[in-house]
């Protein structure tokens, strides 16, 4: 009896060690997955400490751009209020203080891909009170960019130019100095969104 007794109490320690073990893991595998889930939940950019949301706007119906969800669009009654109508822009976002403003343009300027950098080249030499930060041109979707970034002593500028149907196509995000580290990376975004089709804008929009 004594030794059935010893038995049991041994395979009663087994079974709460292996239920300690079980527990413990559980426990462990519990503790990774949430901190898994608040390292995929981590916004990718922040402003002001507000995670920053983007919306995919079709310009045309030639291209799209993600643009921060913290801008507004102007409507057309505005843009044409304040903006001298022959050489308006086509698209206005900006902030609800004016610090931060995109302005879509598209031109009736004939240009070909060939012809960027020429003009980039130009636009910088005729730079005045000016600091170019970056500039140059690159391929995209088979597509030729320009890049200007530029501040002088109360803006941060970042340009982008390419062809649409043989016609010049300017988009600029501009920022005050003081702020420009902190929207860097999301003028970076925004700017990397331009693309052409609606499977690039979705494998984009979800990266």
């Amino acid at each position: 009896m004594k030794i059935k007794n010893i038995v049991l109490g041994i395979i009663g320690i087994i079974l709460i060690v292996m239920l300690s073990f079980l527990l413990a893991n559980l426990i462990h595998s519990s503790n990774n997955k949430e901190q898994a889930k608040d390292e995929q939940e981590e916004p990718k950019f922040l402003i002001n400490g507000e995670k920053v949301n983007f919306e995919t706007y079709r310009v045309d119906g030639k291209f799209f751009i993600n643009v921060p969800d913290i801008l507004t669009s102007l409507d057309e009654a505005t843009l044409k209020n304040e903006y001298n109508y022959n050489n308006r822009p086509e698209l206005v976002f900006r902030s609800s203080d004016l610090k931060e403003q995109i302005f879509i343009n598209t031109t009736n300027q004939d240009m070909l891909d060939e012809g960027l950098e020429e003009y980039l080249n130009n636009l910088i030499a005729n730079l005045t009170n000016m600091e170019v930060i970056d500039s140059g041109v690159y391929q995209k979707y088979d597509k030729t960019f320009a890049k200007l970034i530029s501040k002088n002593a109360s803006t941060y500028y970042s340009f982008r130019y390419f062809t649409i149907d043989n016609k010049l196509v300017t988009i600029e995000f501009n920022v005050p100095v003081d702020i420009s580290l902190e929207w860097e990376e999301v003028i970076e975004e925004v700017m990397d969104s331009i693309c052409f089709s609606e499977d690039d804008i979705k494998k984009y929009s979800s990266d």
